[in-house]
């Protein structure tokens, strides 16, 4: 859902229109960007020099030149594999465009959800000149939600390997689920660290997570994807 706020009164000063719509235009431009996962496009809108200082968790840090700043983002939201936008708030701030914005994020260990709230500054030619943002981190969420929680079926193939038959039968048991729901693989064979990602990717399916027990063996979660 995206939503653009009306500016309050008393919040900004007399202007013109069209640097009013810069500010919004360029807000939405960076979102769309960061949704999308467009480094050009993100790196577009910012100014070569532009400057970001943001507030995360660890702490404040500043970054200077749009290749900077557009690969902190990347940092971020770079490797989802899942990225949706939850909220947009674009509103004026006297001469600053504020924006809030919530994303829900898939990565291989889960959703996320993460809110950003940043002041842009905007030059006449429509592109960041400067952004100050304070971020929520990245916050688990059990399951996506609006969607009813996924059923896990339970698959322990032992010592099985993908050398002697595990790749078949893991196949087979997803073949069975239905779609949306998890099948938690148990195995004690470490290859199967990575070539049953690997498999379960090339076949569409997303990879929850991959789990390490004291005793050495492997907990993969694969969420079935079609």
């Amino acid at each position: 859902m995206t939503t653009e706020a009306a500016d309050p009164p008393g919040t900004q000063p007399v202007e013109d229109r069209g640097s009013r719509d810069q500010g919004r235009e360029a807000a939405k431009r960076l979102v769309d960007a960061l949704a999308a996962q467009d480094y050009r496009g993100l790196f577009g809108v910012l100014t070569h020099d532009a400057r970001f200082r943001y507030l995360i968790p660890s702490g404040p840090k500043e970054v200077v030149g749009a290749a900077e700043v557009a690969s902190k983002y990347f940092d971020w939201f770079g490797d989802a594999d899942a990225l949706e936008i939850e909220e947009v708030l674009v509103h004026r701030v006297s001469d600053r465009t504020s924006a809030r914005y919530r994303f829900l994020v898939h990565e291989q260990q889960g959703w996320e959800v993460v809110e950003q709230q940043a002041y842009l500054d905007v030059n006449a030619d429509g592109q960041i000149e400067s952004i100050d943002l304070v971020c929520s981190g990245f916050l688990f969420v059990a399951e996506r939600p609006g969607e009813s929680p996924a059923q896990k079926h339970e698959f322990d193939a032992g010592t099985m390997g993908c050398s002697d038959g595990l790749a078949p039968e893991f196949r087979r048991r997803i073949g069975a689920i239905p779609v949306g729901d998890l099948l938690v693989v148990t195995v004690h064979d470490p290859a199967a660290k990575e070539d049953l990602p690997a498999l379960a990717r090339l076949m569409g399916h997303s990879v929850r997570s991959i789990e390490t027990g004291g005793d050495g063996r492997l907990a993969i979660t694969v969420e079935k994807a079609r």
